[in-house]
């Protein structure tokens, strides 16, 4: 987990920092172990690190191309950024450090956001500034794992990961009353609504452009519906644990320890199950709530 920001806009860079500084003060539970910010005549980027994947200086954000001209903040784990950089590394890319954000950046130079989104397996959230175009790219995951929030005003756009940051560099105080309506019903606040007006989410598989004052959203993935009526139950249960286990492979590449947290359920007690087989040494934590009648430790 990291935390991005970023507000692009017409008022120039200086009032901009204080806004991006505000909201990365918002974010420093998401990112303990490295803060940043960058810093462009219209445009400024901002990061709070959680080290995953090259826990060196090099994996300092926002990252910077070598030209200056294009910069990322990124939120999440990119599962297939080793076989990407193979692939741009063919193409005479050179590599300053061993992250998935350098593939993204490098990736976004030479193929551009529509083919770099078409590459990508992970969940993220993450913001490209091309600065030759004067161009905002904002990119959600396929599933919306991870948030990226956003608003849009008459002298730019501001984003963050969360709502929280938004509104501490001033973006936003009042209340929405479709968004409350639908807390009240529901319990939360559904993937179209905010809590606050002009507060929206980038909606998931989906890129956000803003440029001149404008902006258009588009969908780069729907999921794929498609029944093989010829497969029988054994072979499908065979499948299943074929995709389950590769999907939990993905995920247990790092550059630090991985655990696992148990809510009790069978999906959880799979994931364990897989990472075993794998032949991983899984450490799950357990935590109780002594004399809650929900709780489950004695069991």
């Amino acid at each position: 987990m990291c935390g991005i920001a970023g507000i692009i806009g017409r008022n120039g860079a200086e009032g901009a920092k204080v806004g991006v500084h505000a909201m990365l003060a918002a974010l420093e539970r998401r990112g303990p172990d490295d803060v940043g910010t960058h810093a462009w005549d219209s445009a400024v980027l901002g990061h709070r690190r959680l080290s995953i994947f090259d826990l060196s200086a090099a994996g300092h954000q926002p990252m910077i191309s070598p030209s200056g001209k294009t910069g990322i903040v990124f939120n999440g784990a990119i599962y297939n950024f080793r076989e990407l950089r193979k692939e741009l590394e063919s193409d005479g890319i050179r590599f300053e450090s061993q992250t998935d954000t350098e593939v993204l950046l490098n990736g976004y130079e030479l193929w551009g956001i529509d083919d770099l989104v078409s590459r990508i397996d992970g969940m993220f959230s993450f913001a490209i500034w091309d600065d030759e175009k004067k161009a905002l790219f904002l990119v959600r995951d396929r599933l919306g794992v991870k948030p990226l929030i956003y608003t849009i005003t008459d002298n730019g756009i501001a984003f963050a990961s969360t709502v929280r940051a938004i509104r501490a560099a001033g973006y936003c105080e009042t209340i929405s009353n479709q968004g409350l309506v639908e807390y009240l019903e529901f319990g939360f606040i559904t993937d179209s609504k905010s809590i606050y007006k002009g507060v929206q989410k980038v909606p998931p598989a989906s890129i956000l452009e803003y440029r001149d004052g404008r902006s258009e959203l588009k969908q780069y993935w729907t999921l794929e519906d498609r029944v093989d009526e010829k497969i029988d139950f054994e072979a499908a249960v065979q499948e299943t644990e074929r995709i389950f286990v590769n999907a939990v492979e993905k995920r247990l590449f790092a550059d630090v320890p991985v655990g696992a947290l148990l809510s009790g359920g069978i999906d959880s007690s799979l994931v364990c199950w897989a990472i075993a087989k794998l032949g991983g040494d899984v450490t799950a934590f357990t935590v109780g709530v002594p004399g809650d009648e929900w709780d489950e430790t004695s069991i």
